[in-house]
C-alpha cells in the first residue's frame, strides 16, 4: 500500500511539473493556418508565421511575421510589432529582434535617433 501511495504522489508531482512547463511554452495555435510549422524533437514549437500579435516576455511580436523559440520554450526571435526598450537599446518596430537562450538581448534593429 505504501508503494502505491508513493507512486501516486510521484506521478502527481510529475504531472504538475509538466503542466507548469507547458503553460509557458507557445503552441501551434499561435501560427497562421496552413503555415509551415516546425517543432523541436521534444514536441515544442520551434518556428512558424504568427496568426496574431503574440506577447512574450514584454515583447510584442507582429502578426504575419516569423517567430522562433528555443527547445525550452523561450523566445528566440521575431519581428517586433511595436518599439521596445531593452538593455538600454531602443529596438525598432517592424524590425527583427533576437535573444540568447538565457533571455538576454542578442540583437535588434536600432531606432534611428
Amino acid at each position: 500500500m505504501k508503494i502505491i501511495k508513493n507512486l501516486f504522489f510521484l506521478s502527481l508531482a510529475l504531472t504538475s511539473v509538466l503542466v507548469i512547463f507547458n503553460v509557458y511554452a507557445a503552441d501551434q495555435s499561435i501560427c497562421n493556418s496552413g503555415a509551415n510549422v516546425v517543432l523541436h524533437d521534444n514536441g515544442l514549437l520551434k518556428s512558424c508565421r504568427l496568426r496574431d500579435d503574440y506577447d512574450a516576455n514584454n515583447i510584442r511580436c507582429k502578426n504575419g511575421g516569423p517567430v522562433s523559440f528555443y527547445s525550452n520554450g523561450k523566445l528566440e526571435s521575431c519581428v517586433l510589432s511595436a518599439e521596445v526598450n531593452i538593455a538600454k537599446s531602443k529596438c525598432k518596430a517592424d524590425g527583427l529582434i533576437s535573444f540568447y537562450i538565457d533571455g538576454k538581448l542578442k540583437s535588434c534593429m536600432k531606432q534611428d535617433n
